[in-house]
Order: structure tokens, then C-alpha cells, then sequence
């Protein structure tokens, strides 16, 4: 039964394993001992033909699964990547900074996860900047664009 069930399982491609291996769906194991209406209205001829079918249109179903893993891929990736995109900042913009960043232990569902707001003194990189706060005072560490939010008053 652990083998039907592993075997029968749709993946994320919408065929299982065993049609894209064997070009046909599997026969349960609890079918064959108390028949199903797939059992009982067994036709061995059209069997036959029904498998012919399916190889001849075995490379057609192997292409759709793959369109459809195509497609998944990309939507993972696009998903992942919203997540990840670096903000540009300029010299001057305001900026409040991730409160994790700074004290990873001091966090929490009540506790604010942005501070600030700080200013950007320095672009080192596209996404790198130096800091410092409302009244000038430098900030010491450099910060990473994925670390800091634009503030607006």
C-alpha cells in the first residue's frame, strides 16, 4: 500500500512519478484484491489500444510537465526576489534601519523592528552606505540596503 501511495502521488507537475516513468497510471494494490468499477469493466483489447495511446503521447505529457516546472520555477524565483530587492539611496535621503541587524536578541513581536531615522552619509556601493543620525553623529558600521527602509516624513 506504502508503494501504491508513493508511487500515485501528484507532484508539483500535476503527473506522478510513475505516469511519466511508465506511460500509464499505476494500479492500486487494494484495486486488484476488491475490484473497482476500473477492474470489473476491464477490456484487455482496449487496454491495449489505450497503452498504444499513451506511448504515442507519452513525449507530449513529459513536455507539459516540464512547461508546468518551468513556470513553477519562475514563480518561486520572482517570489523569492521581491523579497530581496536593494533599495538606492542617495547621499542626504532618510533611512530607518533594521532593529534585528543591529541586536538579533533583542527582538520580538511587540518590540519595533525599525529605528531611526538616520541619514545616508556615504554610498560605498550600490548597496552599502554609511550612516549617521539626525544630529550628525556618525554611525559606526556600514549597512546593507536590504537593512534599511526609506523614511518618510
Amino acid at each position: 500500500m506504502l508503494w501504491a501511495y508513493r508511487e500515485s502521488a501528484q507532484t508539483s507537475i500535476r503527473e506522478t512519478p510513475f505516469k511519466l516513468a511508465y506511460k500509464t497510471e499505476a494500479m492500486l494494490p487494494i484495486e486488484v484484491e476488491s475490484p473497482s468499477h476500473r477492474a470489473i469493466n476491464f477490456d484487455e483489447i482496449a487496454n491495449e489500444e489505450g497503452l498504444r495511446k499513451n506511448i504515442d503521447l507519452i513525449d507530449e505529457v513529459r513536455d507539459q510537465a516540464v512547461a508546468r516546472m518551468e513556470k513553477y520555477k519562475e514563480k518561486t524565483k520572482e517570489h523569492f526576489s521581491k523579497k530581496s530587492r536593494v533599495k538606492n539611496f542617495q547621499v542626504g535621503d532618510l533611512v530607518l534601519r533594521d532593529k534585528e541587524a543591529l541586536d538579533p536578541t533583542n527582538t520580538g513581536n511587540l518590540m519595533p523592528k525599525w529605528e531611526g531615522p538616520y541619514r545616508i552619509k556615504e554610498v560605498l556601493s550600490p548597496e552599502t552606505y554609511k550612516l549617521m543620525s539626525i544630529d550628525e553623529t556618525k554611525i559606526p558600521n556600514t549597512w546593507h540596503g536590504l537593512r534599511l527602509r526609506k523614511f518618510y516624513q
